[in-house]
Order: C-alpha cells, then structure tokens, then sequence
C-alpha cells in the first residue's frame, strides 16, 4: 500500500474479524431475513486457485459466509480503501485496510455486480482523482484546510464537494487531522435522515481529501428569520430538534451546533426546511476513546464540554441540548441569552411576545447539570409544540434579526477595543465572507471565525432586557467565553 495514504495504520490486522461477539447490538435477524449475497471469486493464498464465496455490504460491514449459510468473517468498512481495474477479461477488485488486502474477481458484469461495486464505493475511500467522474463547477466557501466547490455529475445532478488538504507526512498533527476527518465520514454514513447531508463518495489523491455531498442552496439560519412568523419559527424550531433526536437515538452527539450549521435547503424565502450540517466534530458516546474532548463553538459549547479534564466521565449527547436552547433563544429573541447579562439569570426581551411555555422550555433545555435538562424527546413534548401560535403578530417581530445574534455582536464594550478596524465595513459585506467561510467547514475549521465577524458594540438591546427568570449559568460568562476551546 502507498505510505501516502492517509487513513492507513502502521500496524499489520488480520483483514477479517471473525469474533461475532464484537458486533454489539448489531441487528443479525435483520441480516439473516435479507438473504441476497453476491458470488465473487478470491484467489487462495497457499494454492493460488479461485475459491467462489458469498459477500454482502450491510450497515457498513462486509461480510463473507461460509458454504453453510453461516457468517465466516466481517469488515467494519472505515477507513478501508477501494480500486477497480480490468485485467483481460475480468474485473477485479482490491479492498485494502492498513497492511492486509483482499482481490475479488468476476467475470460477468451483471446488474448485481454493478450495485456490490456501487456499495463499495458509497462505504470506501476511493483511490483516485474524483475530477475523472465529477466535473468542478465554482469555488462556494472555504476554511482553513478546505475549500467547497459546487460540482455536478454526468446527469448534472449538483453536489457540494469538499476538498481537504492533508497534513504532510511528519506533520504532527497529521496523524488527529486524519482520525478525526475518519470519524466524521463513518458517521455521516452511519445517518440516514432527509435533513442531514448525504455522504456519497470519497476520493484521495496525493494532496487531498475529497467528499462529494448533498447541496443545499437555501442559506443559513438567519437569513430567513424576519419573513417567518412565530408558528413558522414553531414549526423550524420543531425540525430542528427531531433531526437532533434521531442522531442522539443513534447515540450520536454533534458537538458543534450553531445557527452557521444549521441551514435552509431551498431558496424559496418562505420554504423553512432544514439541515444540520458539519459533522466534523461528531462522535458516539459509547467510544471508550475520543479524538477530541474540548471542543465546539464560543457561545454554543455546553459548560460540560468546554470544562471537560482529562479521565472525567465522558459527557453525553446532553451537551448538544444545552447548544440547541441557546440557538432558540436567538431564533425568538435575535441576541444571545448571555451576551450583555453577567448576572447568572436567563433573560427575556419582553417586547419580543411568546409564549411563557417557550421560556419554560429555554429554562429546561439550558440547565447548567446536564442531568437537569430536558433530553430532546422530553423538548418535543412540551407544551409549546402544542400551542397555536397564529395569533401572535408578524409586526411584533420584524424588529428584531439574528443579524444582531452573539456571531455578529461583541459580547460587552470591554470587546470594543480589541475589534479589528477592517471588520467595521458594511454588514451585508460581512455576513457574505462569514457565509462562504463556514457553509461547509468542518467543526475545527468553523471554530475559529466567531470573533472575526464581530461588529461594533451596539446598545439597541441593553434598555429592553427586563423580564428576569433565575438560571443556573455561570456567573463569569465572559470568562468562558474567552476561554480557549
């Protein structure tokens, strides 16, 4: 194998794991119902002859059956590679995984053929230059270590492709960036929901990383606020958290939600389906290791999250509840919860008119002890989701835009000072760069640009903030804030 390879460990594996034991909670009946294998040919090591066996590709796993129906191995498909060639009159395929490599053959290219090396393809890393298959429209967004271009397919069907640039070998962070970009794509395979972005290919070639997804051209979060109503805002807010439940029933936690990663599918101005994007630094709770601990965005991370020491208990997908609150309270109110209130209190703008149950709620979903808050399912259930809404005026709120949200806004006039003078320009002009820079950034990439997209202190708020409830957050908010995460 090619020592260039990014996701390829020094350490030689059998290729096959024959201890069924370790498939944990894995579905075998489901399995075992859905009998439809392939036949393909693997050369033997010791005689050198073609031996015909069964495969099938489910959830991720490759695995080969023995002649009695029985499962004879498996291949948890991360991190393994891909490559098709024709030699004669066979096809052959070569799936390697760090030092071990397994050669399938066949003969007949036939209908079922053709979806098996489809599978591959959609669960492996693919060794080659994705500009033979993809053809590079224009640049979208970039980040530190991507960039985004929008790409079309054979049928013009658009894509939003993101390129990675690899650490050089020897870089040490090389090794991180690369488990880290592994996650994130066994996990973005591993979900199957209409509001999450469909992984549908990766390639590596010698400089880059690159995914091929789902493109959306609605826009963010905040771009549409101001023409939604308050039983719109309901319904957005309602999505938005069932698509969280369905990641956390994955045992999924996202870690890095933020009004920048969650975004509008289509640009009709009234249209207010979403998508969670940038699963960069996702992770699943059951993970006895984790690539990162400390992690998230200024503002969103949950307390337990942004304190987090080494050798504590791991913390759960409660953190992700914590960001979510803090995102509703900005999607009703258009300014972060904390942003000019160091007094340890929740307070809410009472010009701004709804409903005491979706204070309840923001109390609940934003509790200090991740044990204290609502689950996301227990979210769903409140009161609010219930309510009628259609009697609260449009005109109550189109004062208000999450324009001026924590992204856009110093926190307090101590942050006045150390704004830089090139980022007092036109806030449209400023909100354009913000957009293309983390429409498709991983989560390492998005953290970093918070501070750079603030705008001078502005005071319209300070006066209207006068409805206090007690919440348990805590009191040096500016500290946390300028915390380093």
């Amino acid at each position: 194998m090619k020592s260039s390879l990014y996701f390829v460990s020094s350490e030689r594996k059998s290729f096959w794991n024959k201890n069924l034991k370790s498939l944990v909670n894995y579905d075998f009946q489901k399995l075992s119902e859905d009998q439809q294998t392939i036949v393909l040919f693997k050369q033997g090591q010791l005689f050198k002859r073609a031996t015909p066996r069964r495969y099938k590709i489910y959830c991720q796993h490759l695995f080969y059956f023995r002649e009695n129906g029985e499962i004879g191995g498996f291949l948890i498909l991360k991190n393994v590679y891909c490559s098709f060639r024709k030699q004669e009159n066979l096809l052959i395929m070569t799936l390697s995984h760090d030092q071990s490599e397994l050669q399938l053959f066949v003969v007949n290219i036939t209908e079922e053929v053709e979806n098996f090396i489809d599978e591959l393809k959609s669960n492996c890393i693919q060794e080659q230059n994705l500009i033979n298959i993809y053809k590079i429209n224009q640049k979208i967004g970039e980040g530190i270590t991507c960039e985004v271009f929008l790409g079309s397919n054979l049928n013009d069907q658009k894509f939003a492709i993101k390129k990675v640039a690899k650490a050089q070998i020897g870089n040490k962070m090389r090794e991180k960036q690369a488990k880290s970009l592994a996650e994130e794509i066994y996990i973005m395979r591993s979900l199957d929901n209409p509001n999450i972005p469909k992984l549908y290919e990766v390639f590596e070639n010698d400089d880059y990383i690159e995914l091929v997804m789902t493109h959306y051209e609605g826009g963010h979060l905040y771009e549409k606020l101001q023409n939604f109503s308050l039983s719109q805002k309901q319904q957005l807010v309602k999505d938005i958290l069932e698509t969280m439940n369905y990641v956390h029933q994955q045992q999924i936690m996202h870690r890095d939600l933020k009004p920048q990663n969650i975004i509008y599918k289509y640009k009709d101005p009234t249209n207010i389906e979403i998508a969670i994007i940038d699963f960069g630094f996702a992770t699943n709770q059951k993970y006895h290791d984790h690539v990162l601990y400390n992690c998230g965005t200024h503002g969103y991370a949950a307390p337990e999250v942004q304190e987090y020491k080494e050798k504590q208990k791991m913390y759960t997908t409660q953190c992700d509840v914590y960001s979510l609150g803090i995102i509703i309270y900005e999607i009703f109110f258009a300014i972060h919860p904390y942003r000019s209130s160091n007094s340890g209190t929740l307070t809410f703008n009472e010009k701004v008119k709804v409903p005491q149950s979706l204070k309840n709620l923001l109390i609940q979903m934003t509790r200090i002890s991740p044990k204290q808050r609502f689950t996301l399912q227990e979210s769903l259930d409140q009161d609010f989701f219930k309510e009628n809404l259609d009697y609260f005026s449009l005109e109550d709120l189109s004062k208000y835009s999450l324009f001026d949200s924590i992204y856009f806004k110093p926190l307090n006039n101590s942050r006045q000072n150390s704004i830089d003078h090139s980022l007092k320009q036109e806030k449209a002009s400023k909100i354009e760069s913000t957009k293309n820079k983390t429409i498709y950034s991983t989560g390492i990439e998005s953290k970093n640009l918070l501070f750079k997209s603030l705008n001078p202190f502005d005071q319209q708020f300070q006066d209207d903030l006068q409805f206090n409830e007690y919440h348990n957050y805590p009191n040096d908010f500016n500290n946390l804030l300028h915390k380093r995460i």
